[in-house]
């Protein structure tokens, strides 16, 4: 037990000194037996979090040293036993916002996709640097890309579409896939709408055959997480579903789902003379009446499976030619076509 917490001091101290200037003297050697001594601190965790005995001690050693750092170092934030799972997340993050850590070292942290491919079976360490990268990744431009997306959304997106493309390259990494996905959408939660820009930008992030199977994965984990695919549309802009919807025909036949339950969900009030919401789930009349304009504005071939669509739907429900009885009826009315 004493060298265990003897170890344990040893790497809090480890994690402040990567805050200070001090790191402007790491190597690579220092970098990598940083990230070792941080696994091995994860090792700690998973080993002894269900041990109470164990854990308390560790706990109490953590406070000790916790005050003696924030004594000598005032802007040193505490570390808890909980914080140990993700101790080389916090070392990662910790050097990339400090200005005194080397451009070698710093490229160091963030390697080519390509080799960290060769180099892992499993992708583990482009993994945390994509997360902490998500964290970190804040940028000052106030302008969107081609897409209608910021730029910071276009740069976290790119970072998660290649580590999964990585992933999903090799065989049996499905599982580790999805538990890349789950684990961004935790560290997510309040920001939630800064999420689904990011991985719309995932899905635009290329659009060779190996990217597909991406996307692919990607729309399949938006479907098993209920309610996420819906949340995505709603959160993006007219403008960017339909380049997604242009770029990509699963998108697409998705998106088309995700309208198709909006309009479900909306009853023509006979009183007001107006299409309104039945839940919180669906939108406006006007709002969906905008997606479509946005579908139809943009050009063949989507403006013409768009047109067939509707006519379609609208045959379905009856082919009514008067307004408030089939909804695409009242769509295709609003629509002009």
């Amino acid at each position: 037990m004493e060298a265990l917490l003897r170890h344990l001091k040893n790497i809090l101290e480890l994690l402040a000194v990567s805050q200070t200037d001090r790191a402007r003297e790491w190597d690579h050697h220092t970098v990598q037996r940083s990230f070792q001594w941080a696994e091995y601190c994860e090792q700690l965790h998973s080993r002894f979090q269900s041990n109470p005995t164990v854990r308390s001690a560790l706990e109490s050693g953590l406070n000790d040293t916790n005050q003696r750092l924030q004594d000598s170092l005032p802007s040193y934030s505490p570390v808890m036993f909980s914080d140990l799972a993700q101790c080389r997340h916090k070392l990662l993050v910790h050097l990339l916002r400090n200005p005194y850590a080397p451009n070698s070292v710093v490229q160091m942290l963030c390697p080519d996709p390509k080799t960290a491919a060769q180099e892992f079976q499993i992708d583990q360490s482009s993994f945390i640097t994509c997360r902490s990268a998500f964290n970190l990744l804040c940028c000052t431009l106030d302008r969107n890309t081609h897409a209608g997306l910021q730029v910071e959304a276009e740069v976290r997106g790119k970072l998660l579409g290649k580590l999964l493309n990585s992933l999903l390259t090799r065989s049996g990494n499905d599982e580790y896939a999805r538990t890349v996905l789950d684990s961004i959408l935790r560290d997510s939660a309040g920001k939630i709408e800064s999420l689904y820009d990011i991985i719309a930008a995932a899905l635009l992030s290329s659009n060779d055959e190996s990217n597909a199977v991406t996307q692919n994965f990607i729309l399949d984990w938006l479907r098993d997480n209920d309610g996420c695919l819906s949340k995505l549309c709603k959160t993006l802009s007219p403008g960017v579903c339909t380049v997604l919807s242009r770029q990509s025909p699963e998108f697409k036949q998705a998106y088309w789902g995700v309208l198709k339950h909006w309009a479900s969900c909306l009853e023509y009030d006979v009183l007001e003379s107006v299409w309104a919401p039945t839940s919180d789930e669906t939108v406006t009349f006007n709002v969906l009446a905008d997606r479509f304009k946005d579908l139809l504005n943009s050009g063949p071939p989507l403006k013409k499976d768009t047109e067939t669509e509707l006519k379609v739907l609208k045959l379905e429900g009856g082919d009514f030619n008067v307004k408030g009885i089939n909804i695409w009826t009242d769509l295709i009315i609003q629509l002009k076509l």
